[in-house]
C-alpha cells in the first residue's frame, strides 16, 4: 500500500472511530511501560499490576463498584495525573472523594444530561493531553441513564491515549474486559445492615480481591487477595454451608468484625 493510500485508509478509520484509533505499536508499549498505576489495593494484583492508560476496563456488580472507582481516581492523582469523571446519574459524592484522598481541585465532575453528551466528553478527554484516568458512571440500570455497551465506540478512542478509561455499571459490557464485583458477606448490627464484604475477580479467573465497606462513613478496608477456589472449599468444609452465605471474620484496625448472612 502506498503512503497516500495508507494515509487515506487511515483518515477513514478516524473518521469513524476517533483520532486515536490508530496508533504506533511503539508509542502504545511506551504508554504501557510509563503511564500504568496502582489503585494501592489488593484489586492490582487482580489486574496484573495496576490500571493501564491506553486499555479500558469496566467495573460490573453491585455493592463497592463506585468505591473502588475513587480508589483508582486517588492512584491516578498519586501518578500526577488529572482525572475526569463523567456522571450520568448525578450520583457523585464528593464527600465519599474526600475519605478516599482524592484532590478535587484536580478531579473534574461532568453532568451528563444525555448519553451523547457523556461519550463526547469522555471521549474530548481522552484525545486530550492532560487526563491520567477518565471515568464513566453509567449510572443504575433501571434508571436508562447509559447502557454499558454504548460506551464502546470510547474503546478505540483509548487506545494510544495517555489516559485509562474506567466505566461503572452495573452490567457486564461486552467491548471491553470486566472485572464483576459481588456482594459476599453482610455485617449487621441490631438489625440494621452497617457494612457488608465484596470480592472483585475477572470472570473464569480464581484470584480475587476482597474489601469491606462500610455503610456509615464509606470507610474501604483492603482484606487482601484470595483464591476463590480455596475460599470455597475452606468454608464449606468448615461451615457445611455455600460460601456467599457463610459467616466470614473480617479484621477491621484491632478488632475483627462478623459478617452474617
Amino acid at each position: 500500500m502506498g503512503a497516500a493510500a495508507l494515509a487515506e485508509a487511515i483518515a477513514r478509520i478516524e473518521g469513524r472511530f476517533g483520532v486515536r484509533a490508530v496508533a504506533r505499536a511503539s508509542d502504545a508499549e511506551r504508554h504501557r511501560a510509563l503511564r500504568r498505576f496502582a489503585t494501592g489495593t489488593s484489586f492490582d494484583r487482580v489486574t496484573g499490576g495496576g490500571i493501564t492508560a491506553g486499555e479500558a476496563l469496566a467495573l460490573a456488580g453491585e455493592g463497592g463498584k463506585l468505591t473502588l472507582a475513587l480508589r483508582a481516581v486517588a492512584g491516578a492523582q498519586r501518578d500526577g495525573g488529572m482525572v475526569l469523571w463523567v456522571d450520568r446519574a448525578a450520583s457523585f459524592d464528593p464527600l465519599a472523594a474526600a475519605r478516599a484522598a482524592i484532590d478535587l481541585e484536580r478531579l473534574v465532575v461532568v453532568r451528563a444530561r444525555s448519553g451523547e453528551v457523556a461519550l463526547l466528553a469522555a471521549a474530548a478527554a481522552l484525545r486530550g493531553e492532560g487526563y491520567r484516568l477518565v471515568v464513566v458512571d453509567t449510572g443504575p440500570s433501571f434508571g436508562a441513564h447509559l447502557a454499558a455497551d454504548e460506551c464502546a465506540p470510547l474503546v478505540p478512542i483509548v487506545r494510544g491515549s495517555p489516559a485509562s478509561l474506567v466505566v461503572v455499571a452495573e452490567e457486564r459490557p461486552r467491548a471491553m474486559p470486566a472485572y464483576v464485583v459481588e456482594r459476599v458477606a453482610w455485617e449487621r448490627r441490631f438489625g440494621r445492615t452497617v457494612g457488608w464484604t465484596f470480592a472483585v475477580a475477572r470472570p473464569g479467573s480464581p484470584e480475587r480481591a476482597l474489601f469491606h465497606a462500610g455503610a456509615l462513613g464509606g470507610i474501604l478496608v483492603d482484606l487482601g487477595p484470595s483464591s476463590a477456589r480455596a475460599a470455597g472449599a475452606s468454608t464449606a468444609s468448615s461451615t457445611g454451608s455455600s460460601p456467599a452465605h457463610a459467616a466470614v471474620s473480617v479484621t477491621n484496625a484491632d478488632r475483627p468484625v462478623e459478617l452474617a448472612s
